[in-house]
């Protein structure tokens, strides 16, 4: 199985890359393939709403989303999202990718396309927030859900942490190892 993750911080080493490092180590020990890759870094044009997807089945962009994020996407078996809460959202880079994931969405909805057909693919959603907001993760959690089915992906599960914003906290939570785990068994 190829496990993809996507760390959409843009704070280097933060609580959210340590959430997909800790997911992705624990993959691995179950002898998976995994890849990660962070919003910031790639290259992207954000969408432009220009249409060219709907009737082609392409972005019209040839940029690190048409040559990095998407074949990554396409490949993958499960997709973790991993994301600090940005205004009940996902901070702009990664948002960018989701926005992007149109070209799917009009490969599977508008040109009836069925490439992932017989594939079980999952998605996981690892999210941090600083305040302890009953509705933080809303947001997050819709915007998920409509990503992966965009890309063909069943929602599986999420692990979400409120009041985690200091750089670090999420290493010195008492549970996140033991849910990280929790979690991959379930799965």
């Amino acid at each position: 199985m190829f496990v993809l993750g996507i760390n959409g911080s843009p704070r280097h080493q933060g609580n959210s890359s340590f959430l997909t490092s800790l997911f992705m180590a624990e993959m691995q020990k179950k002898g998976h393939e995994t890849e990660v890759l962070s919003a910031v870094r790639l290259k992207i044009n954000p969408c432009i709403g220009c249409g060219h997807c709907e009737t082609e089945g392409v972005c019209v962009f040839d940029d690190d989303f048409t040559r990095i994020f998407l074949p990554a996407v396409i490949r993958a078996d499960m997709v973790v999202l991993s994301s600090p809460v940005y205004f009940y959202a996902f901070p702009a880079a990664l948002k960018a990718l989701i926005d992007r994931i149109q070209v799917l969405w009009s490969r599977k909805y508008r040109l009836k396309t069925d490439e992932f057909k017989g594939r079980d693919r999952k998605g996981v959603l690892l999210a941090v927030g600083a305040t302890q907001g009953k509705d933080l993760f809303d947001g997050m959690k819709l915007t998920a859900r409509y990503f992966f089915d965009a890309a063909a992906i069943r929602y599986a599960a999420d692990l979400c942490y409120r009041g985690m914003d200091e750089k670090g906290a999420m290493e010195k939570h008492p549970t996140v190892r033991e849910d990280i785990k929790g979690l991959i068994a379930r799965l």
